[in-house]
């Protein structure tokens, strides 16, 4: 099976504002805090949610991540959202590509978790040597 995404440029900055504002709302975040995780100023965040600029497909996935949706629920089913636009994107992508996608996504994500928690071991250890140092 093949999975398509057909959208204008126009639709894609309409829809994506839309359902972005949407979920944004649902998860009781603003547009500051959004901005803030995107790093970014909240004008340039108002400006993707109301279609003024294009956003990209990295930034759309953390905006995803951000409000924990899967990326579908934002570039629509694959169907065609204007079909008097002569300015379509499409993309195929093979399930056997999707699901090495998604693994590796699995994979990266995994490695974050492993670098914070040594991180997070690594402050602990600071935090006990200089604990060490104020009572000797």
């Amino acid at each position: 099976m093949i999975r398509k995404f057909l959208m204008t440029k126009a639709d894609m900055k309409n829809v994506l504002g839309e359902e972005i504002r949407k979920y944004r709302d649902q998860s009781c975040y603003t547009q500051e805090y959004m901005a803030s995780e995107l790093g970014i100023g909240q004008s340039a965040y108002q400006k993707i949610e109301s279609g003024v600029v294009n956003i990209s497909m990295e930034r759309l996935m953390k905006i995803a991540k951000i409000l924990g949706k899967p990326i579908d629920v934002f570039t629509g089913s694959g169907e065609r959202i204007n079909d008097s636009s002569s300015n379509v994107k499409t993309i195929n992508v093979s399930e056997r590509e999707w699901s090495l996608t998604q693994k590796i996504i699995l994979q990266q994500e995994k490695r974050i978790e492993e670098l914070e928690s040594k991180l997070q071991r690594r402050d602990d250890k600071i935090w006990e040597l200089k604990q060490k140092l104020d009572l000797a």
